[in-house]
């Protein structure tokens, strides 16, 4: 079990150029070592994450509206900028392993982005979502309109979108955009204990269930239905599938070791 803290405090734990790039690397590496069974990302401070930083973005605005020509150099970097919050987006659902998002304090923008991109979310009871757009009159990025469809449906997508409320704990675990609340205090510990109980799943299990469930949006039934057919005949092969089989038929549990 892993646990990236995002770590700046003071502009609450924004997403600048440096924390991108820090955390893309973090993903990477975790992503490369197959022993990690769960992620918990959590934020430092009072907030989990309040999304861009506003003079990163101040800063941006005025570059772009100096800009010439709509293909202009801002525009290049503009696009890189965003591609670097996309990075993170796809890094996170990349993982093979669950990611927990424990949602310490207020996420905005981007930042309720990546707790959307975690595969379950835990948060204190004064957390606020806030989809932040709105105010700043900016459409959605980092997957913002393709994640909020498929948890909450299109109408309530839309609602959101269009009213753009600071969604309370209570309110968000109504809705499915948090799992779970955590008393004040054991927010960490409840992560915890709900991460050990994900890595006690078959990793290869995990993993493909992660892959199905993001492509099943893409596919026909049929398609689908063949991809799992795929899926499972290859996961058959794995030790833990035999692990499991010979546990199940004793009246154990088993304990796997993702090979």
């Amino acid at each position: 079990m892993v646990t990236l803290t995002l770590n700046d405090p003071q502009r609450g734990n924004a997403l600048t150029g440096g924390m991108l790039a820090t955390l893309c690397c973090a993903l990477e590496r975790l992503r490369a070592e197959s022993g990690v069974r769960a992620v918990i990302l959590t934020g430092a401070g009072s907030a989990f994450c309040l999304g861009a930083d506003i003079g990163d973005l101040a800063a941006g605005v005025t570059e772009l509206g100096e800009s010439e020509q709509a293909g202009g150099e801002a525009v290049r970097v503009w696009y890189e900028r965003l591609d670097r919050l996309a990075s993170v987006v796809r890094g996170i659902r990349g993982l093979p392993c669950p990611v927990l998002a424990a949602l310490n304090g207020q996420a905005a923008g981007a930042g309720f982005s990546l707790a959307l991109a975690c595969d379950y979310r835990i948060a204190l009871p004064r957390v606020g979502l806030n989809i932040a757009y709105g105010r700043l009159g900016a459409g959605t990025d980092s997957g913002m309109s393709w994640f909020l469809p498929r948890i909450v449906g299109h109408a309530r997508a839309m609602e959101l979108l269009l009213e753009q409320p600071v969604i309370r704990a209570a309110k968000a675990l109504e809705l499915g955009l948090v799992n779970a609340i955590a008393e004040p205090g054991e927010l960490i510990a409840a992560a915890r204990a709900k991460a050990k109980e994900f890595a006690g799943s078959a990793p290869h299990a995990v993993a493909a269930s992660k892959r199905l469930v993001d492509e099943s949006f893409a596919n026909s039934l049929n398609a689908h239905i063949e991809r799992e057919h795929e899926t499972f005949l290859r996961v058959l092969r794995t030790a833990d599938v035999r692990r499991g089989v010979a546990a199940a038929q004793a009246g154990e549990w088993a304990l796997f070791e993702g090979d």
